[in-house]
């Protein structure tokens, strides 16, 4: 109980004084990196400013919920913008610059725990970005539809996104599985793209396009599914507020519905607030949430924090899922839900068993 406290104690500390922190620290990184901006690969002042707080969030988010993953899921997502040495040395120079700033603001106890994942967060960066890195979504390269996955993308990027779509379809037509069409082409081809924009191969508009593209696919692929009979059961299906990564959980409330559940897809980016009022105006069972980002974990831990206050959602079971959880094997559990789901089909044997359906 003690040690709970403490973890507290140190998270709200990080929380409550991000700004001043984050501004001492950039003072720090210009003392570490002479004559920072000639170093190739450098951040601007505007965003070194962002990711220093962006670290801090996540830090203290890691060390409320004490996983070690949360921070590295962050950090490789930042590496994979931008893969190089340099980089690397540059975000080397900014975990050093916060251990700086902290070691100076936190009592002795509270700044050793917050080094050692600071410490282990440096040791990463020694390492290449592994492949067990890399999306959940992305395809293996054997993958059956790995090589439809390599067209669709290579036509959406030449700006052919009938073509694309059409491509897939067929593949419909002809009997492929629709999840696995979901699965293997277009969450996979999804993630590519999004790991393009981040490195700057792509710019918004193009990712826009692509996206727009994946959402016409699902809904042209909705007729070759295989509904099984109603169940009865109800889900709500979404990601919190600042989660603008949807496409995962779209494809899990589109197989959660063949598989004869009632649907309510709410999108992406909802307020913390409308999300239980709306699990209760809809009367549903369950809740899928989805995060994509380790700084969005703690929105999905307020979030269930408040259920057993909300009288009428009490009884609402909670699916989590995206890359954060995927690290990290207990965070469902220490944010509260009922149940994680690796990918959209576990997601729906995790539903099933969550209300008691075979």
């Amino acid at each position: 109980m003690k040690e709970k406290l403490e973890q507290q104690r140190t998270a709200q500390a990080l929380y409550g004084q991000a700004n001043d922190l984050t501004a001492s620290a950039v003072s720090h990184y210009h003392r570490l990196v002479v004559s920072a901006t000639l170093v190739d690969g450098s951040v601007e002042e505007s965003q070194l400013r962002a990711e220093l707080k962006s670290h801090l969030l996540v830090l203290a988010d890691t060390i409320l919920m004490q996983s070690a993953a949360l921070f590295e899921v962050h950090l490789t997502h930042v590496r994979q913008q931008q893969p190089s040495p340099a980089r690397d040395q540059e975000l080397a120079s900014q975990l050093d610059a916060l251990k700086q700033v902290l070691s100076q603001r936190l009592p002795i106890m509270e700044y050793i725990q917050v080094a050692g994942y600071l410490n282990g967060a440096l040791a990463q960066l020694q390492q290449p970005i592994a492949e067990a890195d890399a999306p959940a979504e992305a395809a293996a390269p054997d993958a059956p539809l790995a090589r439809l996955m390599a067209s669709y993308l290579s036509l959406l990027l030449a700006g052919k996104s009938a073509q694309a779509i059409e491509l897939v379809v067929e593949k419909a037509r002809r009997g492929t599985d629709v999840g696995d069409l979901y699965e293997q082409v277009l969450l996979p081809a999804q993630s590519e793209v999004g790991q393009r924009w981040h490195r700057g191969e792509l710019n918004v508009a193009q990712e826009h396009y692509c996206t727009a593209a994946a959402e016409q696919a699902i809904a042209s692929l909705r007729q070759y599914r295989k509904p099984a009979p109603a169940t009865g059961h109800r889900f709500l299906a979404t990601t919190l507020a600042g989660d603008l990564h949807v496409l995962p959980v779209r494809v899990v409330a589109e197989l959660l519905e063949a598989d004869g559940w009632t649907p309510f897809y709410l999108g992406g980016n909802m307020p913390l607030a409308s999300v239980w009022q709306a699990a209760v105006d809809y009367q549903v069972d369950l809740l899928v949430l989805g995060a994509s980002m380790s700084h969005h974990v703690g929105s999905v831990r307020d979030l269930l924090a408040a259920r057993p206050y909300v009288q009428a959602a009490t009884q609402v079971r909670v699916l989590v899922g995206g890359p954060p959880f995927n690290a990290d094997p207990d965070l469902w559990r220490v944010v509260g839900a009922d149940a994680c789901a690796p990918n959209a089909r576990a997601a729906v044997e995790a539903a099933r068993q969550l209300v008691g359906q075979p």
